[in-house]
């Protein structure tokens, strides 16, 4: 099958459910740029979780495609990215720390907004504007539209007692990024990846925040991020 994904044409055969499910929306055609299988070495590693068969695909699948993806000047960001009057906004942190439901709180809040990728947002630098794309690796939520937005800003969320944001060095947002991605193993793509990422944060302002469980945290990153 022919995917369309962060426009760029993907070759992917799914044979499972979750996967075929999630990349409905992205059926297209046309001749690939990327063919993606799962790879024995992660088949390797995941399998030591016992997860189902269809899990396993998913999961592996997802790994090839951040690999590759990194030659045709995209990255994906481990992140839950709400999109809010035209604008992308990426909350990145630990599985467990509450990204997504601070994102859950800018819909409640925000009429209009809703969840462009819960988990693996694409990140693709262009020359004019830097755009978010979802895509069918959107973790346990399946949360994701086929869409791409202009990237607007990045928060790295931490829990805290009390809701505090401030915005960082492009040194330190570069090391939070590399953190929250896949990082290559060859020179070469690591070049390619940090490339992309210092345009990233030479461009957009990236924060970070600690910030309780409540609404009053999606309020605070509502108004800095925004500039109001």
């Amino acid at each position: 099958m022919i995917y369309e994904i962060a426009n760029l044409k993907v070759e992917m055969n799914p044979k499972y459910e979750r996967l075929m499910r999630q990349s409905v929306s992205y059926e297209s055609s046309g001749a690939p740029v990327i063919r993606i299988a799962p790879n024995p070495y992660d088949e390797a590693r995941v399998v030591m979780k016992r997860p189902s068969e269809g899990e396993r695909e998913y999961i592996c699948c997802s790994a090839a495609f951040c690999r590759k993806i990194v030659r045709h000047e995209r990255f994906f960001l481990h992140a839950s990215a709400v999109v809010y009057e035209g604008e992308a906004y990426l909350f990145s942190a630990p599985s467990g720390t509450g990204k997504s439901t601070h994102t859950a709180f800018w819909r409640e809040l925000f009429p209009g907004s809703y969840i462009l990728n819960d988990d693996k947002p694409v990140i693709w630098p262009e020359e004019e504007r830097i755009t978010v794309w979802g895509s069918p690796f959107a973790g346990k939520t399946n949360l994701q539209v086929n869409k791409g937005v202009p990237l607007k800003g990045i928060c790295f969320l931490k829990q805290g007692n009390e809701n505090q944001m401030q915005q960082v060095t492009e040194d330190h947002a570069l090391a939070l990024m590399l953190n929250n991605t896949f990082r290559p193993r060859s020179n070469e793509e690591m070049n390619l990846l940090l490339d992309m990422m210092e345009q990233v944060v030479s461009r957009v302002t990236i924060y970070e925040m600690s910030c309780t469980r409540e609404l009053e945290a999606a309020k605070l990153s509502c108004r800095v991020m925004k500039g109001k």
